[in-house]
C-alpha cells in the first residue's frame, strides 16, 4: 500500500512539458505528419560522395583476361568486304564498255530476224533455264545515239577557245541583243517652267523660241 501511494504520488508529480509555457517551440508530430514543409522534406535526399553506376556497367562487367578470336573476326572482315569486281563483272571476259548495253537493246535491238527466240532446257542443279541471256551480254558496242560523244566534242572546242572566258548555259543560250533592237530615249518636252541652259551663257537659262 505504501509503494502503490508513493508511485501515484510520482505519478501526479512528474514533469509534463506540455504543461509548461515552452511546449510552443517544439513540434508536437514527427516528421510523417502531413504538416509543415513536408513536401520539400520529402525531397530531400543525402548525396553520396561515389560514383554512380548505371545499368549497362553493372549488367556488363569488363573481362580483362578475354582475348578476341580472330577467326570469328576474320570472317566478319571478309563478309563486310564482300567479293571483288572481277568475280561479279569479269566472270565471262566481257569489256567494262559493254556493259552499257541496256535490257530493252537486248531483248529487242539485237534480233537479226523476227523469228522466236530458242528454247531452253530446265536445268535442275542450277534450278533456272538455261542459257540465260542475261548471264552471256552481247559483245558488242552498245547502241548510242551519240549523246556522249556530242558532250566530248562541244567540251573539246571549249577546252581550245581559251581566249573567250567560262559562259554559263544561260548566257550561252540568251544572247544580248543590239542595241538597235531597242528604242532609244526621247527628251521630254520643255516648258516654260524648264527652259534649258546654254552653254557659255554663264550657268543662266536663255528662252528659247519654238514653232507654235
Amino acid at each position: 500500500m505504501p509503494c502503490s501511494s508513493n508511485s501515484m504520488w510520482r505519478k501526479e508529480n512528474s514533469y509534463d512539458k506540455w504543461t509548461k509555457p515552452g511546449w510552443r517551440i517544439e513540434q508536437k508530430y514527427a516528421n510523417k505528419v502531413l504538416i509543415g514543409n513536408w513536401v520539400e522534406e520529402r525531397l530531400q535526399f543525402t548525396r553520396e560522395c561515389r560514383t554512380a553506376n548505371s545499368t549497362n556497367r553493372l549488367d556488363y562487367r569488363p573481362q580483362w583476361d578475354y582475348q578476341p578470336d580472330t577467326f570469328v573476326r576474320r570472317t566478319a572482315l571478309r563478309r563486310g568486304e564482300g567479293l571483288p569486281p572481277k568475280l561479279l563483272l569479269a566472270h565471262h571476259d566481257t569489256p567494262t564498255s559493254h556493259f552499257l548495253v541496256t535490257q530493252y537493246d537486248e531483248m529487242y535491238g539485237r534480233r537479226s530476224d523476227h523469228a522466236t527466240p530458242k528454247l531452253r532446257s530446265w536445268d535442275s542443279n542450277k534450278l533456272a533455264w538455261i542459257p540465260e541471256r542475261s548471264d552471256h551480254a552481247a559483245k558488242v558496242p552498245p547502241t548510242n545515239f551519240g549523246l556522249a560523244e556530242a558532250r566530248w566534242a562541244r567540251a573539246d572546242r571549249h577546252r581550245r577557245s581559251e581566249s573567250t572566258p567560262a559562259l554559263s548555259s544561260y548566257r550561252l543560250s540568251y544572247q544580248q541583243p543590239p542595241l538597235s533592237a531597242t528604242c532609244p530615249p526621247r527628251p521630254p518636252p520643255l516648258s516654260q517652267t524648264q527652259l534649258p541652259i546654254l552653254p557659255g551663257l554663264g550657268g543662266h537659262s536663255t528662252p528659247v523660241r519654238t514653232g507654235a
